[in-house]
């Protein structure tokens, strides 16, 4: 019996006793090839044509250069480059794959590899004492160097790429007279500005884009504003039980973002200014004046080609007063941490908005009383040629046109941002704010909103940036922005090429500016796991 229950148990010890035993002895080792012939050769075989081709081109290339007489040294010192490094690179390869090359494929899983004894390759254990560390695999088949190795490739395509287009630009430029550098700068716009008070033509042509480059962040600030405040609501809407609002945000999103922003700037351009209903602004006919009453200051006036709105300027005392803003504002965040540890502690309502903003807007008004008004109130009025307003904040049609249809035209995919973020919240989050009693406003704002946002803010970003790269399509309305003064800059025989690089590294920075402060805040909004 009990022979019979330890006869397995025997049988797997004569199994595993058979195996034969690779490690007793040298005399167990037993030559074999290193690697399939075949394998090495087509390898080593590929080396060789790379290096050849490489070869080959180098030498064409540098034998075309010096003997027409080339004298760029940049383009010498890249042939130079690939007539000596590159092939010694790709030589280097040879040797090592030579080398390297020597594990037959399964060799490992079987539990042998091959070491080198003085006079030939044999096959031992893997667990053998001579066997020395796990070889690495051949170069061209290390997926880390072949890793590295693609993306070395890439770079160097890519510089290739843009040394290439950089020099048919420079030799371009020589052959028609243009010159290189940005000397261009200090020397004299030629051209009046819209509404750039304060800018005569014989200024320099860096100020005329500083305020081309003013002009952008202005339309983009409210264009922003305006698309965020729309898009909130009308995101919201889509998701109400009322059949006539969703109704009505769904034509809103549907018709406005598959039109192009180019029409919808335009439209506004033309249909509200241009052949719109809003008078003209002439000696003769004057534009339209909104008093306030028992007044004769204006609180708006709009025409065709300009509208005002009061403004405030700057009196004395105005150092000292903002002084005193900083600290009501520091004293309205100390009230707001008091209100919030006692809301902790107590369970209470805090009210911390009421108490804070309170705190503040007393403190400013009564520091505001005592300083005898550092700030004091501009009214628009028309001049008394008739031709010009005077006095408080004014602005063109143009600006109008386009801060308001690109900030409506991506208030469209903020809603849906909106609406999809939204709808990305557990259902059971709502379901437990409708527990306890909250309202649906409260619902938004307390429990909904705070969480979809984490998911919006992400593509929130994209379409920023799509609203601040759009606003170049203000040369339409006749709107001063960057990208108009630059436009008729190189019309008057300014350098083109200098003028589109200095376009496109203001606004890769504006953009990367806005992007790095909204994912600042995206981070600060996350959860923090422990």
């Amino acid at each position: 019996m009990l022979a019979s229950i330890l006869q397995p148990h025997t049988d797997i010890h004569t199994a595993m006793s058979s195996t034969p035993n690779l490690v007793s002895s040298s005399a167990d080792l037993t030559a074999v090839p290193s690697a399939p012939v075949s394998r090495k050769a087509l390898a080593l075989l590929l080396d060789g044509v790379l290096l050849t081709l490489v070869g080959v081109i180098s030498v064409w290339q540098l034998g075309l250069r010096l003997l027409n007489g080339y004298s760029d040294i940049p383009e010498l010192a890249l042939a130079w480059v690939f007539l000596i490094p590159v092939p010694a690179m790709i030589a280097a390869v040879v040797i090592i794959d030579w080398v390297r090359i020597g594990q037959t494929p399964g060799m490992s899983s079987a539990g042998i590899r091959n070491i080198h004894d003085g006079s030939k390759k044999r096959v031992v254990s893997t667990n053998d004492p001579r066997v020395p560390e796990p070889d690495i695999p051949a170069l061209w088949r290390d997926i880390r160097i072949l890793r590295l190795a693609g993306q070395a490739l890439a770079v160097i395509v890519v510089v290739a790429l843009i040394r290439w287009m950089f020099h048919n630009l420079i030799v371009r430029m020589d052959e028609v007279g243009l010159p290189k550098g940005f000397d261009f700068l200090n020397k004299p716009y030629g051209v009046a500005v819209r509404d750039a008070f304060g800018f005569d033509v014989r200024d320099p042509v860096w100020r005329a884009l500083l305020i081309g480059f003013q002009n952008t962040i202005a339309a983009s600030v409210v264009g922003i504003f305006i698309a965020t405040v729309v898009g909130v609501f009308v995101g919201i809407a889509r998701l109400s039980s009322n059949w006539l609002v969703a109704k009505a945000a769904s034509f809103y999103v549907e018709s406005l973002r598959n039109i192009p922003p180019l029409i919808v700037i335009v439209f506004f351009g033309f249909a509200l200014f241009t052949y719109g209903p809003l008078p003209q602004f002439t000696a003769t006919n004057p534009p339209w004046q909104g008093t306030f009453f028992g007044s004769d200051s204006n609180w708006i006036i709009i025409s065709k080609d300009r509208w005002a709105i009061p403004s405030l300027t700057s009196e004395q005392n105005l150092g000292t007063f903002w002084l005193f803003v900083l600290l009501a504002a520091g004293l309205a965040t100390v009230i707001w941490i008091w209100r919030t540890r006692h809301n902790n502690a107590t369970g209470n309502p805090h009210h911390r908005v009421l108490w804070a903003l309170g705190a503040f807007a007393i403190t400013v008004v009564v520091c505001f009383a005592a300083l005898g008004g550092p700030y004091s109130w501009s009214w628009p009025a028309v001049s008394e040629s008739g031709r010009r307003v005077v006095g408080g904040f004014s602005t063109n049609s143009g600006y109008i046109a386009l801060t308001v249809a690109l900030g409506l035209y991506t208030a469209s995919f903020v809603a849906e941002i909106i609406r999809g973020s939204i709808l990305a919240v557990p259902k059971g989050q709502t379901e437990a704010a409708n527990s306890v009693g909250l309202k649906s406003a409260q619902r938004y704002r307390h429990v909904v909103l705070p969480q979809a946002q984490r998911i919006a803010i992400p593509p929130y970003i994209s379409e920023c940036a799509n609203l601040i790269k759009n606003t170049s399509l203000g040369i339409l309305v006749a709107y001063p922005d960057l990208t108009q003064i630059a436009v008729t800059a190189w019309g008057i025989n300014f350098p083109a090429p200098q003028l589109i690089l200095i376009l496109m590294t203001v606004y890769l920075l504006i953009n990367l500016f806005v992007s790095t402060l909204l994912n600042l805040y995206n981070q600060s909004i996350q959860l923090k796991e422990r």
